[in-house]
Order: structure tokens, then sequence, then C-alpha cells
């Protein structure tokens, strides 16, 4: 468990990944080549959704926004959208493998494909350290 458990689906959580990654000297020599953004879309039963954008600068970490609306998002080299329930299933209860959840198109991907291709273990290595952070699930509802 970590010291303070960040909040699923939450601004939170994607601080404290930017935290975690931008303190491991082994993801900092992994992802030195990686420069560019990323966004995951959370999208509720409810029609809600909720988008965290994160910029990549030499594997470097930075600039996290939140926005209600995919719409506002700036340029984004790729945007990653699944239901609320899909995100929890692969970073919290691991229910959902990561290629089962991009195959099965339940994390749908929009975007360079050839970035995210190049990347692959890069992104593995974040969705990793998004559940070893073990976010606490609020209840099924937006905050």
């Amino acid at each position: 468990m970590t010291a303070t458990q960040p909040t699923f689906g939450t601004r939170e959580l994607y601080d404290s990944l930017a935290v975690s990654l931008n303190d491991d000297r082994t993801w900092l020599a992994k992802a030195k080549a990686m420069t560019f953004s990323m966004a995951h879309v959370y999208q509720w039963q409810d029609g809600t959704e909720r988008t965290f954008r994160m910029e990549f600068r030499n594997g470097v970490m930075s600039d996290v926004t939140e926005f209600d609306d995919p719409a506002d998002l700036p340029p984004t080299a790729l945007v990653l959208t699944g239901s609320f329930e899909d995100w929890r299933d692969m970073l919290v209860t691991e229910e959902l493998s990561v290629n089962v959840a991009m195959v099965t198109r339940k994390i749908v991907v929009k975007g360079k494909m050839g970035t995210m291709m190049k990347n692959i273990p890069q992104f593995n290595y974040i969705i990793g350290k998004l559940i070893e952070l073990e976010p606490l699930v609020p209840e099924d509802e937006p905050a």
C-alpha cells in the first residue's frame, strides 16, 4: 500500500503518477525518448466524462490537466477512452488486462498508432505504476 492512496478517476491519481514516474530512475532511463502528450478519458453511464491529459518531455511527466469535456483537449498524440468500470477493472481490480482492454476495444485508442506501438513497454510501465499507487475507488459516480 502506498503512504497516501490517491482517489481513482481524479486528477489526484495522475498527479501522484507524475511524482512516482519522475522519481523513478528506471522509468526516466526507459522513457528518455518519449516526448508527446497522452490523455485518459473516463466515461460514466450517465454521460459524464472526465479527461486527464499528460505531457511527456524526454520521459518526464508534466502538465497534468483535467477537462470535463474531451472536445476541449488541445492536440494530443494519444487519447485512450473507456468506461469508468473498464478503467477500474484495468487499474484497480486488475480483472482486465491492458492487452484484452485494447483488443476488445474496451479502451479505445485514438491517435498516432506508430507512437503507441513504439512505446508499448513505456505504456505498460505507466499502467503498472498506476496499479502500484493502489487508488481508492469512490462510488461509481464522478466526484
